[in-house]
């Protein structure tokens, strides 16, 4: 058997591959030595030992020195200046197209000698990208102190160009604008004699070598949790933007992703919490949980003392402060959205009537009870005009000394509500939009709101930290 291996390996060398191209070619994935694969790259490297002197017909070079040492030398430097904190990557490849289909040439060749040869010749081999990976893999992991893993978050991915790949591709016009994977698949499903009539017994030799293109990088998104409180009722949720124009200085997300941004070096955030406030609206209590999506950081080790570091940091603004930052799974988010529209927030509204104040245990004995709210009329630009049914929880409402006369008397309104609630609209009615609204219930047209505060969202999420 290995007498019949070796004839053929000294085939694929005649018809212009290189050594190591001939030996993945002839060897089982789940056999394959690493050490027999750098053998055959060295053998290559010496120019006496090399049948032919053109690229490889499989790999186009790429197995070659000193294209092999020049690629693994710009991932050895990418991975240094990149700043990464993982202690582990894996390598993806972007390669030709052709590459796939010369291959597949070659497995046809090395099928087809086997039946008159020796069965038992393996008839899958081992794929380029995962040769390269092997023989590459011990030079980066001793000069970068990363370790190569398929399970790494942080994912390199080096890409390469060669000049005739469309051409190549173009001998097999029914795979023409197919993708790698499709290609792959489509060859493999294809009639062999089709394929060799459209392309050839085997691959040409290459007219180029496969060239460097660029490397680029992702790291899995790292999820951060939290609560924050705003104490300003000027200061909008997110960055606040009409046509272009930005309306306000800062919003709540900006204040709390700066700091963030410096110490994980991220490409972007996604930046979510368990509803939102209006622009004049504060949000009291314990505050409420958002979370934030990092997007490709580059920092993602977060010890207990970093994240109050960083609190520190943010709760410098006096509008924003922040509490209970810690580190979270992507599948804890759906804590967030659970229940988003049947959890219980709970509301404070300052309100005024002109007049007399008509009897407030109409409200304190009301509850519960349902309102229907069709959508307010100040936020008809941005959501549809629909009926939404929610549920007042509780009511508890007491009368507020203030020394003006201005014939108006004030009241204060705590009230637990269904999330989604409008509380405003609740109140004055929004022009009959909101029925029941505290104006029907005191039968008084002047009821309105001053100020209003949310004083707490009834989400036991994230856990609190221990301070």
């Amino acid at each position: 058997m290995e007498q019949n291996i070796d004839d053929i390996h000294q085939n694929l060398l005649k018809f212009g591959c290189c050594n190591v191209c001939a030996s993945r070619h002839l060897t089982k994935p789940s056999a394959v030595d690493v050490n027999k694969l750098i053998a055959a790259s060295s053998q290559d490297h010496e120019e006496s030992k090399r049948l032919k002197n053109n690229p490889c017909i499989a790999c186009l070079g790429l197995f070659q020195n000193p294209q092999k040492d020049e690629i693994i030398n710009e991932i050895i430097s990418y991975l240094k200046s990149a700043n990464y904190d993982s202690d582990t990557f894996n390598i993806a490849f972007n390669l030709p197209m052709c590459t796939i289909i010369r291959s597949h040439s070659i497995s046809l060749y090395v099928s087809k000698v086997r039946v008159s040869v020796n069965p038992t010749i393996p008839t899958v081999y081992v794929c380029l990208k995962d040769a390269w990976k092997l023989m590459a893999e011990d030079a980066i992991v001793k000069s970068t102190g990363k370790h190569f893993s398929v399970h790494s978050p942080l994912l390199i991915t080096v890409s390469f160009h060669y000049e005739y790949d469309k051409e190549e591709c173009d001998q097999l016009n029914t795979l023409v604008k197919l993708s790698n994977k499709n290609l792959q698949d489509i060859l493999s499903q294809m009639n062999n004699k089709d394929f060799e009539s459209q392309y050839g017994d085997l691959p040409s030799i290459p007219m180029s070598t496969i060239s460097f293109k660029n490397i680029s990088s992702r790291h899995d998104s790292v999820y951060i949790a939290g609560r924050y409180n705003k104490w300003s009722r000027t200061l909008s949720q997110t960055p606040w933007i009409v046509d272009q124009e930005r309306r306000l200085e800062s919003s709540v997300e900006e204040i709390i992703l700066e700091p963030i941004k410096n110490y994980t070096l991220v490409d972007s955030f996604r930046f979510s919490s368990s509803g939102r406030e209006d622009i004049d609206v504060r949000m009291l209590g314990k505050g409420r949980p958002f979370t934030i999506e990092l997007v490709n950081p580059k920092k993602t080790k977060f010890s207990y003392e970093t994240f109050r570091e960083i609190e520190n940091d943010i709760n410098k603004n006096s509008q924003v402060t922040v509490k209970h930052l810690q580190s979270v799974l992507k599948g804890d988010l759906k804590e967030l959205k659970l229940g988003e529209e049947f959890k219980i927030k709970v509301y404070q509204a300052f309100c005024y009537v002109k007049g007399e104040l008509l009897d407030l245990n109409k409200l304190n004995n009301c509850t519960p009870f349902d309102i229907v709210q069709n959508t307010p009329i100040r936020v008809l630009h941005r959501r549809a005009n629909m009926a939404r049914k929610r549920t007042i929880h509780s009511l508890s409402v007491s009368p507020i000394e203030v020394n003006v006369k201005n014939g108006c008397l004030f009241f204060n309104v705590i009230l637990s509500t269904q999330a989604g609630t409008y509380i405003k609209e609740f109140v004055h009615g929004d022009f009959g939009r909101t029925t029941p609204c505290l104006r029907t219930i005191l039968q008084n047209n002047t009821v309105d709101i001053l100020a209003l505060d949310v004083l707490n969202i009834e989400l036991d999420w994230p856990p609190p930290v221990n301070y």
